[in-house]
């Protein structure tokens, strides 16, 4: 996942946000990609995370990152049209992070677990896309690989957004990639969504799905 912080590119005097920002980790690599400078928002809505995520970014020299406690889906409303790049990994089944040798990693999965994890994400994007000015950058990704969680989730607010936001093409420098899907159970997905990439996982990395947004000057 912190392929994702360096696929956002974010850049010295920029304004950014972090939607799901704990434990911090992504936060520090885009603060580091920032230089210390611009304005970095880092949102988490769990308080334990918030909390080890505060003293994460202290002990690792980042105390000036802008930190808040509270539901991501508001950032839309607190925060419209402010960030020139916005990263949304998502909270999610964590279905790409299963390894055969460790029954844990799947002990809490079910399929409910999807459905449950897609009802939060669509209005979590939303609120991405909302915070995003026109020209913005938004990476959204997840650790799953199930559909209803990452291309399904994209295709609805492309839908909802209409010629607001598009897919940009999103190269990564990692060799086990294949492109999103345009199609599930028998639906026509937005065909932009071939431009979005699924990691294939692999010995050194887990499986992760990673779409790059662009919002519109229209």
């Amino acid at each position: 996942s912190m392929l994702a912080a360096l696929a956002l590119d974010a850049q010295p005097d920029e304004s950014v946000l972090d939607l799901a920002a704990a434990p911090g980790g992504k936060t520090l690599l885009l603060a580091a990609c920032m230089q210390g400078t611009g304005t970095l928002v880092a949102v988490e809505s769990v308080k334990a995370r918030f909390f080890r995520m505060r003293a994460n970014l202290v002990q690792h020299g980042a105390p000036a990152v802008e930190t808040y406690l509270m539901d991501g889906r508001a950032a839309g409303r607190r925060w419209p049209q402010r960030f020139d790049r916005v990263l949304l990994d998502a909270p999610c089944s964590s279905e790409a992070r299963f390894t055969r040798h460790d029954p844990k990693s799947w002990a809490h999965w079910s399929p409910r677990k999807i459905k449950e994890a897609a009802r939060k994400q669509k209005p979590l994007l939303g609120a991405a896309i909302k915070a995003l000015r026109p020209g913005g950058v938004l990476l959204y990704c997840t650790c799953s690989f199930a559909p209803e969680e990452n291309e399904v989730v994209v295709n609805s607010q492309l839908r909802y957004f209409a010629d607001e936001v598009e897919v940009a093409p999103l190269t990564l420098p990692v060799p086990n990639t294949m492109p999103g899907l345009t199609e599930w159970r028998g639906k026509a997905l937005n065909p932009q969504l071939a431009h979005s990439v699924r990691l294939l996982p692999t010995a050194e990395m887990d499986g992760f799905f990673m779409c790059k947004l662009v919002k519109t000057d229209r």
